[in-house]
């Protein structure tokens, strides 16, 4: 029974009905998933929202008693104080990078220079001794060519027969010789032509040594504010809200808020004894340990036995190791 023309119509929209719903039903799981992710991105910013607001209302709530109000304008000058600290360190690293991209890539182009001065060398070698053999070819041609002039009369039949297959012979090696001169010319100028690498970025010992001079640089930050135990202070602050925080009378505060403008201002000029760091950084070096050869941020844990010392060149009393208690928000600043 033959199937008309009409009935392949329909069987054809129905398939395409069915298809389409399909489609239709997947689109619409895709936009339910992203309609409750967006549900849950409002909710969490609601409750970020909610916190916010609560810890403003703290914060109004004790800035409107005088008593306590000295002491949250300390707490502000001392999470100021940190982020100085936390930009200074940024600085220093970003600084660092630079200059550690300018050597890497300076001691790229400086090996690839040589390895291309080596391979031109070797092909300025090669032409001269091609050179030579081709005009050897030629100067034999030209002699060949002399003595078939000279060797007239059908008595030099067989040794005129003998100078033209020689004339071949050489001839052929000439036009090889020439060719072979042609092609090294070419190479030398291919060569010559070539480009700089792209830089690839930082090597893995680049970016290791980068990350230890800011773990050093963070622990000089913090032996520079270690007076009157201002680093302790700073952390305090930016790890527990401001109505925990107490600082004495109004006196005892004004001087506190004396003490950390003058250590923010020490620590914005970015003064540091380089030769200092660098000691510090080859001691940090010593110890520090990497979970496999392809990390770039050491262990925290490889610098708990350390002795570190004050701007003073002394022990400081109180050891601490910056990469486990993150002082200065450090691994934001480390290159990965």
């Amino acid at each position: 029974m033959m199937i008309s023309r009409t009935e392949l119509d329909q069987d054809e929209q129905l398939v395409n009905l069915f298809r389409n719903r399909a489609q239709l039903k997947k689109v619409y799981l895709e936009l339910q998933d992203q309609c409750a992710s967006l549900k849950d991105q409002l909710r969490n910013s609601q409750a970020s929202t909610r916190r916010a607001e609560e810890r403003l209302e703290a914060i109004e709530r004790l800035m409107a008693r005088p008593e306590a109000g000295f002491s949250g304008l300390v707490y502000f000058q001392l999470r100021s104080l940190w982020r100085t600290c936390n930009e200074q360190l940024k600085k220093f690293s970003q600084e660092l990078q630079r200059q550690q991209d300018d050597r890497e890539r300076k001691r790229q182009i400086l090996r690839f220079n040589e390895d291309r001065g080596r391979r031109l060398a070797d092909v300025a070698d090669l032409v001269k001794r091609v050179k030579a053999e081709s005009d050897a070819c030629g100067e034999r041609v030209s002699e060949i060519e002399s003595e078939l002039t000279q060797r007239r009369g059908f008595w030099n039949y067989f040794r005129r027969k003998e100078l033209r297959s020689q004339q071949l012979e050489v001839a052929a090696d000439h036009a090889a010789a020439r060719q072979r001169l042609d092609d090294l010319i070419e190479r030398k100028i291919k060569i010559e032509s070539e480009p700089w690498p792209e830089f690839e970025g930082l090597s893995i010992e680049g970016r290791r040594v980068i990350n230890i001079a800011a773990i050093a640089y963070a622990h000089h930050l913090f032996a520079r504010l270690s007076v009157n135990d201002i680093s302790r202070l700073c952390k305090d602050a930016v790890a527990r809200p401001i109505q925990d925080h107490k600082y004495g009378s109004e006196e005892d505060c004004s001087r506190l808020i004396a003490k950390i403008q003058k250590l923010s201002e020490q620590v914005s000029s970015g003064q540091v004894e380089a030769e200092k760091l660098r000691g510090v950084a080859r001691d940090i070096r010593k110890h520090a340990e990497f979970r496999n050869p392809d990390e770039t941020v050491p262990i925290a844990s490889s610098m708990d036995d350390m002795t570190f010392y004050d701007s003073d060149g002394r022990p400081m009393p109180a050891q601490v190791n910056v990469m486990a208690e993150e002082y200065w928000d450090l691994y934001d600043v480390f290159l990965a």
